[in-house]
């Protein structure tokens, strides 16, 4: 049980270096207009949110962003993933 928590928290890390080293477009795109130096948000999803920020990614070369209601709904359902990824490591923590 432990080898499969360990897989679904690496993966999305896996998939985003991955990702970013095949087609650094795909990653470094959506945050180019952003005041904050490029490769600094993509670090920081890497570390903190990895589904959300490949949401982002997949919903800007896709949907055409965030703009649209679909890619709205992609970066959503990532949020939620890492957000009980985050707060179901507490809820063990606390019993």
């Amino acid at each position: 049980m432990c080898l499969l928590a360990a897989l679904g928290l690496i993966t999305p890390r896996l998939i985003l270096v991955l990702l970013w080293l095949f087609s650094p477009e795909v990653v470094l795109g959506p945050f180019a207009a952003l005041a904050i130096p490029n490769p600094i948000i993509p670090i920081l999803g890497l570390v903190f949110l990895p589904t959300t920020t490949l949401g982002v990614c997949w919903a800007a070369v896709s949907f055409g962003g965030v703009q649209s209601f679909s890619g709205l709904l992609i970066v959503l359902i990532g949020l939620v993933i890492d957000a009980g990824l985050i707060g179901n490591g507490r809820g063990i923590a606390r019993r």
